[in-house]
């Protein structure tokens, strides 16, 4: 444990290194934003300006957090706090830098906190786009939605829209609506909801779209389709008395020869040999399909 925690240390000193880029890959509540905090500082500490250290952070809620902490332990150490804990020290020790650092430039960073440029992906992105008004071809102020919902639906409309079209577009819009019996409000709604979630698919669409690897790309998705199955299932099988499929097993078999016997389709049918509990894995869903038919109304 002793030689866990010493390397622990190191990663975190060597990360401090401002003349190096590092990736650091840690489980939740591990102190990933203290370190970067901690980055944070240092490098201010080096600057001719605080608004040459940029965070970026996905929420305005992240950014808040984080600026408060940097802004409270700037003040902490202004105060003389000095803590007991090594990793608070050498947040408060970091902080009395910049501190010394803005009294040489004449920052007045605690009377001018707003100079910490601690931003969203988007507020960035936006402010890019309004210094470079002809590059971006956006010639009026532009503004971020917290709430994207219509936009989101136009954005679907107009896929739909596509369906008549003789392209690749065209041709997968009219495959989807297929599988949903053309109806278009679930393709709709089924668009709006990927495009609320598209931080978690698209980097895979973009990767797989760039080598026109569309096995890969369904590969992918049916491994994740998968693994959600599994899981779903393994909590049934765990919620599930002992002894229960067994006692319903003739019964369960009884009612797949009958519906057999009378031409009848059902997903019951699946159960045609069931004897046990089945596994968890994505090939036993037919057989919870068929229990879930047997046991449940609509």
């Amino acid at each position: 444990m002793m030689s866990e925690a010493m390397t622990d240390t190191r990663a975190r000193e060597e990360a401090l290194d401002t003349s190096r880029s590092f990736v650091v890959q840690a489980p939740a509540g591990s102190g990933k934003t203290e370190l970067l905090m901690q980055r944070f500082l240092a490098l201010l500490s080096l600057s001719e300006r605080p608004e040459q250290v940029l965070a970026i952070t996905f929420t305005r809620k992240a950014a808040g957090e984080m600026h408060s902490r940097i802004v409270e332990a700037l003040r902490r150490a202004s105060d003389g706090y000095d803590p007991d804990a090594p990793h608070e020290r050498k947040t408060i020790t970091l902080a009395r830098a910049v501190l010394d650092r803005s009294s040489a430039l004449e920052w007045d960073i605690l009377e001018n906190p707003g100079r910490l440029r601690i931003q969203t992906m988007d507020a960035f992105s936006a402010e890019l786009v309004r210094l470079t008004p002809l590059l971006s071809r956006l010639g009026r102020q532009n503004s971020i939605t917290d709430n994207a919902g219509e936009l989101y639906r136009e954005a679907a409309e107009r896929t739909v829209e596509t369906v008549e079209e003789e392209s690749p577009e065209g041709e997968a819009v009219r495959k989807a609506l297929k599988h949903l019996d053309n109806s278009v409000e679930g393709f709709i709604k089924r668009i709006v909801g990927m495009l609320e979630r598209r931080d978690q698919w698209h980097r895979h669409v973009e990767r797989h779209a760039v080598r026109s690897d569309e096995a890969g790309l369904r590969a992918v998705c049916e491994s994740s389709l998968r693994s959600i199955v599994e899981y779903e299932l393994a909590s049934i099988r765990r919620a599930l008395p002992e002894g229960l499929i067994e006692r319903l097993a003739p019964l369960a078999r009884y009612a797949a020869s009958s519906l057999a016997a009378a031409g009848k389709e059902s997903a019951i049918m699946a159960l045609a040999s069931l004897d046990k509990t089945p596994g968890a894995g994505a090939g036993d869903l037919p057989i919870w399909k068929g229990i879930r038919e047997l046991l449940l109304t609509e």
